[in-house]
């Protein structure tokens, strides 16, 4: 299991950094991030928006199947589903993921995001994922650009 509490590495620049989570929980199998909504990850409503909460169950699914003693695997979404169950306008969110099954190319995971003080349900999904092949450093058809850390 690795340590509790951080952020991830690597995501300087990148969508990820957007939604500022802290992972709480990563070893194999299971993953726990926390998010702090932020006014830029709510809708007009002042619910969180439906795309944050696709993302983090899509994130937290790929996290699920990918640690390893030697670091994370790479991978590419092939599918998501996500039911939205209720809206919240909870200032902190907890989305958790548990691979469900995996073979030697494909994961598959399912993940729920939750009200960390109530535990109650906003949302869940299943992923599938393509894993790529040991010491792939970008996805396939997508050109790799220099990311600021």
């Amino acid at each position: 299991m690795t340590q509790n509490g951080y952020k991830r590495d690597g995501i300087a620049g990148t969508f990820h950094a957007v939604l500022d989570y802290t992972i709480l929980e990563w070893e194999e199998g299971n993953a726990l991030i926390e998010m702090q909504v932020q006014p830029k990850h709510r809708n007009r409503g002042s619910s969180i928006h439906g795309g944050v909460i696709a993302t983090l169950i899509d994130i937290v699914g790929d996290m699920a199947g990918i640690w390893t003693p030697e670091g994370e695997r790479k991978t590419v979404t092939i599918n998501l589903n996500v039911n939205f169950i209720a809206g919240t306008s909870a200032d902190i969110v907890h989305a958790r993921g548990k691979r469900a099954h995996a073979t030697r190319g494909t994961l598959f995971s399912n993940a729920e995001i939750f009200e960390p003080d109530t535990g109650r349900l906003l949302a869940n999904g299943q992923g599938i994922y393509k894993l790529l092949r040991l010491g792939t450093e970008t996805a396939p058809g997508i050109t790799a650009k220099k990311r600021a850390e």
